[in-house]
């Protein structure tokens, strides 16, 4: 464990703030349509800046590869959670940040006013990738919850969340779940509006209700 923590903080001195390079097959920062500003965000400052204006981007490559993930983390006051938390509502979105990103932090008030009106539909899950298992630290992540608003589930990294925690050399970066944990379109890089967000959701559970159709033909198909 000692040495898988080592190798994380090593990926984070090496990662950007709202940076978008770096992406992997399972992230975008493309622009999904016309309507929106392909604005890309090249250093904290101007991410800073710019945050307002970058827009999201939306997975329409059915080639990406299903991935599940399965864990088990502690959340900021050391409560064990599981992977069971997905099932706790038909999307989850899962957004990676840390305690030194400024875009992180600005976009997570109005993420708090989304976790507030997601009900079944959605939730938000934030992962604090900056965590070093020291108090100090622990404590700098719950005061930029409690300021921020943002009263969703928080988690500290563990070994089984290094699939999204290494999943782009930048920070922040958001994924999508499906209530059993798999993975719903492309992952999310940089931080956007409220409005962006609220696009991409409903965008991601569309493709939710979609794949439990498709399932559903298929059993039908198979029973008969």
């Amino acid at each position: 464990m000692k040495k898988s923590l080592i190798l994380l903080l090593a990926l984070l001195m090496l990662s950007g703030c709202g940076n978008s390079a770096g992406t992997t097959p399972n992230t975008d920062s493309s622009a999904p349509s016309s309507s929106q500003t392909d604005d890309t965000q090249s250093n904290d400052s101007a991410a800073s800046e710019s945050s307002d204006d970058s827009t999201a981007s939306e997975s329409s490559d059915d080639s990406a590869e299903t991935f599940q993930l399965t864990f088990t983390a502690k959340d900021l006051d050391g409560n064990e959670v599981d992977q069971s938390v997905f099932a706790n509502a038909k999307l989850t979105m899962m957004n990676i940040w840390a305690t030194f990103c400024g875009p992180c932090i600005n976009e997570m008030p109005e993420l708090g006013e989304l976790a507030a009106e997601g009900g079944t539909n959605y939730q938000i899950i934030g992962v604090c990738a900056d965590l070093n298992g020291t108090e100090d630290m622990l404590e700098d992540a719950k005061e930029i919850v409690s300021q921020t608003k943002a009263n969703y589930l928080h988690l500290q990294p563990s070994e089984d969340l290094y699939p999204v925690l290494t999943a782009s050399s930048s920070v922040p970066v958001t994924f999508f779940f499906d209530s059993e944990g798999k993975l719903v379109g492309k992952g999310i890089l940089g931080a956007q509006k409220k409005d962006t967000w609220s696009q991409v959701i409903s965008e991601r559970l569309e493709m939710v209700k979609a794949d439990e159709t498709t399932s559903a033909e298929d059993s039908t198909n198979d029973a008969a």
